[in-house]
Protein backbone atom coordinates (compact mmCIF):
# COMPACT_ATOMS: atom_id res chain seq x y z
CA UNK A 1 0.00 0.00 0.00
CA UNK A 2 1.50 3.60 -1.00
CA UNK A 3 2.06 5.94 1.93
CA UNK A 4 -0.51 8.59 2.05
CA UNK A 5 1.25 12.02 0.99
CA UNK A 6 0.00 14.40 4.16
CA UNK A 7 1.05 17.49 3.09
CA UNK A 8 -2.11 18.50 1.16
CA UNK A 9 -4.39 17.53 3.84
CA UNK A 10 -2.08 16.59 6.93
CA UNK A 11 -5.19 14.81 9.66
CA UNK A 12 -6.23 12.91 6.18
CA UNK A 13 -2.89 11.28 4.93
CA UNK A 14 -2.54 10.76 8.85
CA UNK A 15 -5.92 8.53 9.12
CA UNK A 16 -5.30 7.01 5.66
CA UNK A 17 -1.75 6.01 6.13
CA UNK A 18 -3.25 4.27 9.57
CA UNK A 19 -6.25 2.75 7.88
CA UNK A 20 -3.79 1.61 5.35
CA UNK A 21 -1.11 -0.66 7.99
CA UNK A 22 -4.15 -2.04 9.33
CA UNK A 23 -5.45 -3.17 5.86
CA UNK A 24 -2.27 -4.64 5.30
CA UNK A 25 -2.12 -7.13 8.57
CA UNK A 26 -5.19 -8.64 7.46
CA UNK A 27 -5.59 -12.34 5.65
CA UNK A 28 -6.27 -11.01 1.77
CA UNK A 29 -10.28 -11.13 1.65
CA UNK A 30 -10.63 -11.03 4.95
CA UNK A 31 -14.30 -9.63 6.45
CA UNK A 32 -14.51 -6.54 8.10
CA UNK A 33 -18.49 -6.89 8.52
CA UNK A 34 -20.36 -9.71 7.80
CA UNK A 35 -23.28 -7.65 7.96
CA UNK A 36 -22.61 -5.40 5.48
CA UNK A 37 -20.01 -7.69 3.48
CA UNK A 38 -17.17 -5.32 3.79
CA UNK A 39 -14.03 -6.88 2.96
CA UNK A 40 -9.93 -6.49 3.51
CA UNK A 41 -10.14 -6.50 -0.60
CA UNK A 42 -12.79 -3.38 0.03
CA UNK A 43 -10.96 -1.27 1.70
CA UNK A 44 -7.82 -1.86 -0.29
CA UNK A 45 -9.57 -0.36 -3.01
CA UNK A 46 -11.23 2.24 -1.33
CA UNK A 47 -7.52 3.44 -0.30
CA UNK A 48 -6.23 3.14 -3.81
CA UNK A 49 -9.15 4.61 -5.59
CA UNK A 50 -8.88 7.97 -2.77
CA UNK A 51 -4.85 8.32 -3.05
CA UNK A 52 -5.28 8.32 -6.90
CA UNK A 53 -8.28 10.69 -6.37
CA UNK A 54 -6.17 13.09 -3.82
CA UNK A 55 -3.13 13.19 -6.54
CA UNK A 56 -5.43 14.26 -9.18
CA UNK A 57 -7.25 16.53 -6.88
CA UNK A 58 -3.65 17.95 -6.24
CA UNK A 59 -2.89 19.14 -10.04
CA UNK A 60 -3.98 22.10 -11.33
CA UNK A 61 -6.55 22.10 -14.31
CA UNK A 62 -5.42 24.11 -17.84
CA UNK A 63 -5.65 27.50 -17.50
CA UNK A 64 -8.79 27.21 -20.50
CA UNK A 65 -10.71 25.15 -18.79
CA UNK A 66 -13.32 26.02 -16.45
CA UNK A 67 -13.48 24.84 -13.06
CA UNK A 68 -15.66 21.63 -12.19
CA UNK A 69 -18.61 22.20 -9.94
CA UNK A 70 -18.03 20.48 -6.27
CA UNK A 71 -19.67 16.79 -6.37
CA UNK A 72 -22.11 15.68 -3.84
CA UNK A 73 -20.93 12.91 -1.22
CA UNK A 74 -22.63 9.63 -2.23
CA UNK A 75 -22.87 8.85 1.25
CA UNK A 76 -25.44 11.44 3.16
CA UNK A 77 -23.18 13.09 5.89
CA UNK A 78 -25.17 12.56 9.07
CA UNK A 79 -24.43 13.91 12.93
CA UNK A 80 -23.20 11.77 15.45
CA UNK A 81 -24.87 11.44 18.45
Amino acid sequence: MAAFDDSFDPDLGAACNRLAAWVETLPEGASIDPASSLTEDDLALILRHLYATRHMAQEAPPADHPPTPAARASVPVTAKS
